[in-house]
């Protein structure tokens, strides 16, 4: 999956769990698209070195030790540092206005980072099935890295393709017009994409 797609499915997640309905919802909410983008840090080589991009991506950071690692990281920074926090009162002061401060309960801590391991270990069950397309090769990811070389990939979807992207967004876009429905309709979003998904992997294997 693309980064706005990943982004969107751990957002959606939230909200179909109904994190966005706790306290500080709009939180939970946001940490958990920036945990579902987390693991692609181990890209990042590709700036400086493809040839350690090419061994790293979809390895390093895309394994379940990896995830609980992030997952704490992210803790750290969104509940101890209380990082959105920090960001509205910055904008705050930017443009003149006040804005309530509210502090993130400690109390909170196994359960945001349980949420943000769940958010950030959704990339790779996606980018397993999400992998491939014209002109490049499936990519397998080894989940359980370091401890195991075991590899897996099953391409359904190629990366890129425009339908996953076309029905995040037309979720977001119903949640935006139909805020009494967020569960709802995030719920509705993840099912029919893991239908396209699905459904194209199987008719294109067909036809294959």
């Amino acid at each position: 999956m693309t980064t706005f797609e990943h982004a969107l499915l751990g957002i959606n997640g939230a909200i179909a769990v109904g994190l966005h309905r706790r306290p500080h919802g709009w939180k939970w909410v946001a940490s958990s698209g920036v945990a579902a983008i987390a693991p692609d840090w181990d890209g990042l080589p590709m700036m400086v070195d493809m040839s350690r991009f090419e061994v790293g991506h979809r390895v390093w950071g895309h394994n379940v030790l990896a995830c609980a690692l992030m997952a704490m990281l992210l803790t750290v920074l969104f509940v101890k540092l209380d990082l959105w926090e920090r960001v509205l009162r910055m904008h705050a002061s930017l443009h003149k206005f006040s804005a309530p401060i509210k502090a993130m309960p400690t109390s909170t801590w196994a359960v945001w980072w349980l949420a943000m391991f769940i958010a950030a270990l959704s990339q790779i069950p996606a980018d397993i099935v999400v992998s491939g397309g014209k002109g490049l090769t499936d990519w397998p990811l080894k989940p359980f890295w370091p401890i195991s070389d075991y590899s897996v990939v099953y391409p359904m979807v190629p990366w890129g393709n425009v339908g996953v992207t076309v029905l995040f967004a037309i979720g977001m876009i119903a949640m935006a017009k139909q805020t009494r429905y967020l569960q709802t309709i995030s719920l509705l979003t993840l099912f029919a994409v893991t239908v396209y998904v699905v459904a194209w992997g199987t008719l294109m294997k067909g036809a294959g």
